[in-house]
């Protein structure tokens, strides 16, 4: 017992655990991210994919997740491996990078729950689609995001500062006792929740559709030629009518699995959310419980728990681009096409190279 009561936190197996995650896996996640999202950006803006308000909020995702990786993640792996902290420079370095760090995070969260909504929007009600979901609504929501997002976090300029001993932290009871709740309503359970509502519309749709498609069909299982209004500008659709067309089964299924795929990329990557944002609103909750009056090897031990659950958080921003993949037949094939096409590209020179070879030695 008194070979225990010597040890100090540093002396514990979960701290220098906690250490090492922020050493070496921190420069593995800020790596991987970078690429991810950037090769995220590049397929997104391509000429097929630029024009769909998905996937403008898709790529305005892929760079606040960046912003996320740079402005959180980085601090960490710097004062962890080089004993260098970007909040101790100056007082007002303090506020402002505690700021950007919950802005960047809130606001890749809600750039998700936008394009939720607007994918909700799109399936639930195709015919309001056309006046809602436009590129032009997508960027004033992106600009409204950033200033509620600024007005939500701006008390941090007062409720934060930079202590000459204890390091950048929280001078009010505000921050310690009622921020943390408020934190875990505007980062996690609150968008997490819309999303779902949203998501289990666009499911309820989405099956409502699909019999409908299967309703048409004739007794000897044959596929009748009828158009499923997802969407149209019909009068006959909006009056509540479905005619019928020309258009093919195999068309409106095809149709419906595209929106399949897009709601099950979307799904997967608003639950993955939730499993990594989760464990660190918990924590920043039950902190102030926990820390008073810890032992040393318990204050170890919550620094481990500290670090898996800022780890998990940050993980969320890196792997969006692996999502895309795996759910998104689209991305893929974009993505699978930005390559043929380079390397197309680097055949076709090769190929001129040749000919004017060809030509020079027909020359001579």
């Amino acid at each position: 017992m008194a070979e225990n009561s010597t040890l100090s936190m540093k002396d514990y197996t979960n701290y220098l655990a906690s250490v090492n995650i922020w050493k070496y896996l921190s420069p593995c996640l800020i790596i991987v991210g970078t690429f991810a999202n950037i090769l995220s950006i590049i397929v997104l803006l391509r000429k097929s994919m630029r024009n769909s308000t998905t996937m403008f909020y898709l790529t305005i995702l892929a760079f606040g997740d960046l912003s996320v990786l740079y402005t959180g993640l980085l601090r960490q792996w710097l004062r962890h491996a080089f004993d260098i902290d970007l909040r101790s420079f100056s007082n007002f370095g303090c506020k402002l990078h505690v700021f950007l760090v919950y802005f960047t995070l809130d606001f890749s969260t809600w750039i998700l729950v936008a394009v939720t909504i607007d994918r909700c929007i799109s399936v639930c009600l195709p015919f309001k689609s056309r006046d809602y979901c436009t590129m032009k609504h997508a960027k004033i929501a992106v600009i409204s995001i950033c200033f509620l997002l600024c007005a939500l976090n701006g008390h941090l300029f007062g409720t934060v500062a930079l202590d000459g001993n204890q390091g950048c932290y929280g001078i009010s009871s505000f921050i310690l006792s009622v921020w943390p709740w408020i934190d875990l309503c505007a980062f996690c359970i609150g968008p997490f929740a819309v999303m779902m509502v949203c998501n289990i519309f666009i499911i309820r749709q989405i099956v409502m559709s699909n019999k409908r498609i299967e309703s048409h069909k004739d007794p000897g299982g044959r596929n009748l030629k009828i158009d499923l209004p997802i969407p149209s500008t019909s009068t006959a659709y909006r009056n509540g009518h479905i005619p019928k067309t020309n258009g093919r089964h195999s068309k409106n299924k095809r149709r419906l699995r595209k929106i399949s795929h897009v709601t099950i990329m979307l799904l997967t990557v608003n639950i993955v959310y939730f499993t990594c944002t989760l464990p660190i609103a918990i924590y920043l909750i039950g902190y102030k419980f926990w820390v008073p009056g810890a032992s040393a090897e318990r204050r170890a031990a919550l620094d481990l728990v500290w670090a898996i659950s800022n780890f998990l958080q940050y993980t969320n921003n890196t792997i969006h681009f692996f999502m895309y993949c795996l759910t998104s037949p689209k991305f893929r094939k974009e993505l699978f096409s930005l390559f043929d096409m380079k390397h197309a590209h680097v055949e076709f020179e090769h190929s001129a190279a040749y000919q004017q070879d060809k030509a020079n030695v027909t020359k001579f």
